[in-house]
């Protein structure tokens, strides 16, 4: 069974910072998909994440080119919030959901 082909589209803001390094949630829609095509999106967004180091934008979409179906990745606090000391450890997370859930 082949894996679709998600492909991360170009960040509509080049000035984020944020780097989805807290825990990772999947909605239920994204659970249905194959683990593999999650592995694979979530490593390709950490190899961008690592192309970056100052941060990218909070908002990461991919699309699987086959159906056209779009998954936006979604990260809760930028740098700055983070070091702020105004949030918890746990409201660090982000968030993969497929475009229709949001």
């Amino acid at each position: 069974m082949k894996i679709a082909n998600w492909e991360r589209l170009p960040q509509e803001s080049n000035t984020g910072q944020f780097f989805f390094a807290g825990a990772m949630y999947i909605t239920q829609g994204v659970n249905a998909l194959r683990p593999a095509e999650i592995l694979f999106i979530y490593w390709d967004l950490r190899a961008f994440v690592k192309e970056n180091p100052n941060g990218v934008d909070y908002l990461q979409v991919y699309i699987d080119r086959e159906t056209n179906r779009r998954l936006y990745f979604i990260d809760n606090l930028s740098k700055s919030m983070i070091d702020s000391g105004d949030y918890k450890p746990e409201d660090n997370y982000c968030t993969l959901l497929f475009s229709e859930e949001y």
